[in-house]
């Protein structure tokens, strides 16, 4: 009788020892939440998110400049199209596809030359150089489709654009500054490296113009044509989720 009651406690044991295994390998896959436990849910595309995208890259502007007949100027115009962007979005995703958000695009664009004729000058200046900026800010409207490893997304807004220009000769430095209407528009797609972060390439343009470049108060652009303020860019771009 004592030899089967120890048997009996044996296998009792061992029967104990294995739901104490078997539940430490379950409670591994589930968490607390509120005094009640629950398996671990797997991260999955949120209907809704907070991301702040970031780009950086080449820009190149479009449209008229300071064309004008002579070899050097547009040589000089050609130069100045060349230059780099950075831009800065917050979006928030309202929906899994959809979603708000504000951008900056900032362009910058410099060139220079030697013994050049500037427009309504008698005489050619042996050193001239221009640093343009333009800076674009708006709200935009972002579509998006995600999967497990790939985020796409385009975008499209309209707000001010601001264009400013440091000009220098030899003797003397001056100020340009205009304020027009324009647009920004891009799309993008990013490989998800984590949860939380996804890189790639965008292709992106800003678009506007304006008839008018201010200098101390006086209109210095006279030209039948506005002056170009439009860039195409193709940037590297990043993005984090904030949420």
């Amino acid at each position: 009788m004592f030899i089967k009651m120890k048997k009996c406690i044996r296998i009792n044991f061992l029967i104990l020892c294995f739901v104490i295994i078997t539940q430490s390998v379950v409670a591994q896959s589930i968490i607390a939440q509120g005094g009640i436990y629950v398996p671990f849910p797997k991260k999955r595309i949120q209907d809704k998110s907070l991301r702040l995208a970031m780009t950086s890259g080449y820009a190149y502007r479009l449209g008229n400049l300071y064309e004008s007949g002579n070899p050097d100027l547009d040589k000089f115009s050609e130069n100045i199209r060349h230059g780099f962007h950075l831009d800065g979005e917050l979006q928030y995703l309202f929906h899994k596809d959809f979603g708000l958000g504000i951008i900056v695009n900032h362009i910058r664009q410099s060139a220079s030359a030697e013994d050049i004729r500037l427009p309504g000058a008698f005489h050619p200046v042996d050193f001239y150089k221009e640093t343009q900026a333009i800076t674009f800010l708006g709200p935009t409207l972002i579509g998006r489709g995600e999967n497990k490893k790939w985020l796409f997304a385009v975008s499209g807004g309209t707000g001010p654009i601001f264009f400013h220009s440091k000009m220098t000769d030899k003797n003397k430095k001056v100020i340009g500054t205009a304020v027009s209407w324009g647009i920004n528009s891009g799309m993008g797609v990013q490989y998800k490296f984590s949860y939380n972060f996804a890189a790639g390439l965008k292709f992106s343009i800003t678009g506007g113009a304006t008839k008018s470049i201010m200098v101390e108060k006086k209109n210095v652009y006279d030209a039948p044509t506005p002056f170009s303020l439009a860039n195409i860019m193709l940037s590297a771009y990043c993005s984090f989720r904030l949420n």
